[in-house]
Formats: structure tokens, C-alpha cells, sequence
């Protein structure tokens, strides 16, 4: 089965999943009541007024509090500095830095993460000028390849297959890409077989994530698998 096939299967076995979440807009028109858009993904795209800026700029700071820990922790605290006003740079960088570390707890390592925000937040005026690049990205404090490409695909539309631990974990098993390849090596390799598309690209990162979450867990469930009869590794797995 072709790569493509992958996502087609996912993609009927869950519907869609109106990623990126935006906490701050839960329960709007459109949006349920975790922030979810009721459809498929969608990305904001650079421009559109101030109404898409503030997502932008929610999307980045979910991007990076959301590094080693759920989404869960990631969202509590986007959702507090939601209630204190704090989902835009100008605000958040005049925040006492104590009170800024209380707020990022429920995402965990508090104090690292409220520096790479900070840092995030300084960059942010130029970045709304000129969309940034890549490399733009990857040389503020904290942001690394997965940060980069989901703030540069959510936020910006640039078109970018995000090869985090999920992903690298599902392709690995059924096949397409080694065990132990890195995030660059499977990227590419993903970019290479799907469509180069950022709306595309969104959705599929969506749908790997539920899928994880679902049954190709670090101890998978393998049993109701909607991949079930793609995967080399259910036909061998024994747990």
C-alpha cells in the first residue's frame, strides 16, 4: 500500500480532525469545545488582520509548550495565559517572569519553557512583517525541527511533513521508513510520496496523532486497528 493509501485509510477511519486546536476560541462558532475546528485542518496563512494574527501567535506558543508533555498540559496552560491576556508578544514579554513560570506549569519545565516564549515573542514583530523561513525558526532559543515545521505549516502555510515521534513510530511499523530513522531522513521520504500541499500536510499530521492516540500506542493496540491488514509489525506483534 502506497503512502498515500495510508492517509485515505485514516482519514475515513476518523474523519476529520480541525487541527491546529486553539484553545482561546473553544466553543466558537465553528470550533467545539476544546478548540478543535468542526472539519478538516486548516492553516492560518500569513496576513488577514488581527484576528489571524493572535491565532498565529497561539498556534506558535501551543507549538512549543506542547514540547515533551500532552496536549492536555499544553492547553492548560495556553489557556491561562489566554485568561490573563497574555496571547500576544507585547503583553507577554512586559509579564513578571515569576508569574509567567506559575502559568506554564501545567505543560512542565516551566522556566525553560517561558524563556523559549519569551524568545518567540521578541522575534514575533518581524515574523509578522516577513512570514519566516526555515532557518528563521530553527535559530530562536527552544525551537527545534518539529517546533519549526509546525509553526511554519499552521501558522504560515508553508507546505512541511511534521516527522514527530508518532509519525516516525506508524511509518516505521508498517514499513515505509527504518526503525530508527531520524525526524529529516523521514520528512523528506514523506514529502517525496504525498502530496506537497500544506492543507494536506496539516491534515495528515491531525490524523497520525489520533491514530497514535488510538491504537499505535508505544504499547500498541493492534487488535481493532483500522491499518491492521497494511502492518508488518501487527503480524508479528505477540504483546
Amino acid at each position: 500500500m502506497k503512502l498515500e493509501a495510508i492517509f485515505e485509510t485514516l482519514a475515513y477511519a476518523y474523519g476529520p480532525r480541525g487541527w491546529w486546536p486553539l484553545p482561546s476560541r473553544a466553543g466558537e462558532f465553528g470550533r467545539d469545545e476544546w478548540g478543535y475546528a468542526r472539519g478538516p485542518s486548516a492553516c492560518v496563512g500569513p496576513g488577514g488582520g488581527e484576528r489571524n494574527e493572535r491565532d498565529r501567535f497561539e498556534i506558535a506558543l501551543g507549538a512549543i509548550l506542547a514540547q515533551n508533555t500532552s496536549w492536555r498540559g499544553a492547553s492548560l496552560a495556553l489557556a491561562a495565559l489566554g485568561n490573563h491576556r497574555l496571547l500576544n508578544p507585547e503583553a507577554l514579554l512586559a509579564y513578571p517572569s515569576a508569574g509567567l513560570e506559575g502559568l506554564l506549569r501545567p505543560a512542565g519545565t516551566y522556566a525553560r519553557k517561558a524563556a523559549y516564549i519569551r524568545a518567540l515573542s521578541e522575534a514575533w514583530p518581524a515574523f509578522e512583517r516577513s512570514p519566516p523561513e526555515r532557518g528563521n525558526l530553527l535559530a530562536l532559543r527552544g525551537v527545534g525541527y518539529e517546533t519549526a515545521d509546525c509553526i511554519g505549516l499552521y501558522c504560515y502555510g508553508r507546505a512541511r511533513f511534521v516527522a514527530d515521534a508518532y509519525a516516525r513510530r506508524i511509518l516505521a511499523r508498517l514499513g515505509f521508513c527504518p526503525a530508527k530513522a531520524g525526524y529529516e531522513g523521514v520528512r523528506l521520504y514523506a514529502e517525496g510520496e504525498l502530496p506537497f500541499d500544506a492543507i494536506y500536510l496539516a491534515e495528515a499530521h491531525a490524523l497520525l496523532v489520533e491514530h497514535a492516540k488510538r491504537y499505535c500506542r508505544a504499547k500498541p493496540l493492534c487488535g481493532a486497528c483500522p491499518l491492521g491488514q497494511s502492518c508488518a509489525f501487527k503480524r508479528s506483534y505477540r504483546g
